[in-house]
């Protein structure tokens, strides 16, 4: 999925400016800033896995190098992050002013944001390893979006939490809000279009779904 580099490279720049702006550049170290002790130093064990002797990034060499500490500022340990472990670490933070300055970022509530980065994930190394995803079945959920913003409206709208869908359809807002220049929405509905129409159904896209002003921006006011 395209759009998946969009989604990552936003998260993973939120993540470090707001919690250096908060916390300072190794702030994202204090296991007080998080709900999850546990959590918190599982994900650090798989970030130091990241940085060390065998990596292969010449930034982490370099700081190795130059440095005796044994971690790098939040901005160089985020671009080591995978999205899944970037979910994890948002996921885990237990302020409330961390978590929806990041959230309002995307337009969407934490607890949506949240569930979207989890399921999302999976999608998207499902994707990249080849997987079947598109009439995938899986236990995870995005939380339901009560309210959603009017350029979701439509899409969501009696859709299906469970199918994939809606995910695509959360993920495409929020690619239009954190890159707006991207032309990445538009080329998945060009390649959804390519699909049977049962496919499309199995998916639970309506029928017309590339009218919606969510896929298609010319028929935006």
């Amino acid at each position: 999925m395209r759009f998946a580099h969009s989604i990552e490279v936003w998260l993973r720049a939120a993540l470090a400016n707001t919690i250096a702006e908060e916390h300072g550049p190794m702030g994202y170290l204090d296991k007080r800033i998080y709900v999850s002790e546990i959590g918190f130093y599982k994900d650090r064990d798989k970030l130091d896995e990241m940085l060390g002797p065998s990596s292969p990034e010449q930034f982490v060499q370099a700081f190795r190098e130059k440095y005796e500490d044994k971690r790098p500022p939040i901005w160089m340990a985020t671009e080591l992050m995978s999205l899944g472990l970037l979910s994890k670490w948002y996921e885990n933070l237990k302020e409330d002013r961390l978590r929806k300055a990041i959230s309002m970022q995307a337009g969407l509530q934490p607890p949506v944001l949240t569930s979207f980065l989890r399921l999302f994930s999976v999608l998207r190394n499902g994707a990249a390893h080849h997987s079947r995803i598109w009439n995938r079945h899986t236990s995870l959920r995005v939380v339901e979006v009560r309210s959603p913003p009017e350029l979701l409206r439509n899409s969501l709208d009696q859709a299906n939490p469970a199918k994939i869908q809606y995910v695509l359809a959360i993920a495409a807002f929020i690619v239009q809000k954190v890159d707006p220049t991207s032309d990445s929405v538009t080329s998945l509905r060009d390649h959804l279009l390519t699909a049977k129409d049962e496919w499309l159904a199995e998916m639970d896209f309506p029928k017309d779904f590339e009218l919606d002003p969510l896929w298609n921006p010319k028929a935006r006011p």
